[in-house]
């Protein structure tokens, strides 16, 4: 097991930079400030993202009795936004896709500021400074991402030449991450499940899920496919951002907070997924009923 949680987290350190160089080289200066002109899209994001979603993370703890490392891990993935898999999920949903990456920029440059001076505060055991913590995400998250972004500005050719390059290290990585630590879980899973606390947390993950999607797809004002880019940006929480806290400020308790961070993140991708799958399936109903019609 030794091995495998080693080989895991160095598929972590991997997948942290290649996912946010690639999110970067998405991306031009002028796109990332797109959002900006749409003042209510950018609100609301920043409500869904650091008031709402935080605040479910809370109250499920404060009425479901967890251990203190699960909520920890629950609080950590709450206040963590901009996942850059929103990319991703617009695409296939038939949402703005550039509006998508440039939103998940602002909430993770907004995420590396705020994260550090929280973390003290609400997650027991943290044990570095928040200026060590920043300066990981730092490193990690916005000098790859900076750097992704400078080189899709200058030159569009090497981004595009790139873009495949680093694509096929970021899913490599993933499934690599998702193999170790999905045997180290099943290995403990009958250990999980059978205490109360352990079955709780998957159900915690779960709800959690569900109600970041639903609560943030209640708010108004926005046209069906803003409401959608805003509900899966809300619902896939940035799983990079935390786990690069958890290597930076935890010792001891890193092994659980893991744990709850990758069960938010394992039935985010599944719940997401078929809620995707429906969309793209209902899209693609459409566009051959169009074409049928149009013959």
């Amino acid at each position: 097991m030794a091995f495998l949680y080693d080989l895991g987290t160095i598929a972590i350190y991997v997948f942290i930079l290649a996912s946010m160089f690639l999110t970067g080289l998405m991306v031009t200066v002028g796109d990332l400030f797109a959002p900006l002109h749409n003042r209510r899209l950018l609100g609301l994001s920043l409500l869904a993202n650091f008031i709402i979603v935080p605040l479910i993370a809370v109250a499920l703890i404060i009425f479901i009795p967890m251990n203190h490392e699960l909520a920890a891990g629950l609080l950590l993935i709450g206040i963590a936004a901009g996942a850059p898999s929103t990319a991703k999920v617009a695409q296939f949903t038939g949402g703005n896709v550039a509006r998508a990456v440039s939103l998940s920029i602002i909430l993770t440059i907004i995420t590396v500021i705020l994260t550090p001076f929280l973390v003290p505060f609400i997650l027991e055991g943290a044990q570095a400074n928040p200026l060590s913590v920043m300066a990981n995400l730092v490193i990690m998250i916005l000098i790859p991402l900076v750097l992704g972004i400078m080189i899709k500005s200058r030159s569009e050719p090497l981004a595009a030449r790139i873009r495949p390059v680093v694509d096929w290290a970021s899913n490599i990585s993933i499934a690599v991450i998702f193999l170790t630590f999905g045997i180290i879980f099943l290995s403990r899973l009958r250990e999980i499940v059978s205490t109360s606390s352990g079955a709780i947390a998957v159900v915690v993950a779960i709800v959690f899920t569900l109600l970041a999607l639903g609560l943030t797809y209640l708010l108004g004002g926005l046209e069906k496919d803003a409401r959608q880019d805003l509900a899966f940006g809300a619902g896939f929480r940035n799983a990079t951002a935390a786990l690069v806290v958890i290597f930076a400020a935890f010792t001891d308790m890193a092994n659980d907070v893991l744990l709850m961070v990758l069960m938010v993140t394992i039935f985010a991708i599944i719940i997401v997924s078929i809620l995707v799958g429906i969309i793209f399936k209902k899209r693609m109903d459409a566009e051959k009923k169009a074409k049928g019609s149009g013959a």
